[in-house]
């Protein structure tokens, strides 16, 4: 680059809005390689964290922002090459998916 050029204008980064609720989905690891799932994950700088939920079957819960869904999947599909693991949807509606109350639902 010469001196009459100016030197390329770096990019902002986006900024989303602070996410309301985190995603989360399944994944079932054989219980002797939760600890290489464990170093995979963190290789993708906080992109998730996980927690284990049954350490005899390794079936284990993972948590990641919606702004980064894509990024995440892609993480977990490069984890899944290196180590067998199965993906799968969170079971659990969340509560502000789920239908609201009327006076005849309300607990009592």
């Amino acid at each position: 680059m010469n001196r009459s050029e100016k030197p390329a204008r770096r990019r902002r980064p986006l900024m989303l809005p602070a996410a309301t609720r985190s995603e989360h989905v399944l994944v079932q690891a054989a219980p002797d390689q939760i600890h290489m799932f464990r170093f995979l994950l963190e290789g993708y700088d906080n992109l998730a964290l996980f927690t284990v939920l049954n350490r005899k079957t390794g079936v284990l819960k993972v948590v990641f922002s919606p702004h980064q869904r894509a990024e995440a999947r892609a993480a977990l599909e490069a984890v899944a090459e290196v180590i067998p693991v199965r993906i799968a949807p969170w079971p659990v509606v969340p509560r502000s998916a789920a239908r609201p109350m009327n006076g005849s639902d309300a607990p009592s």
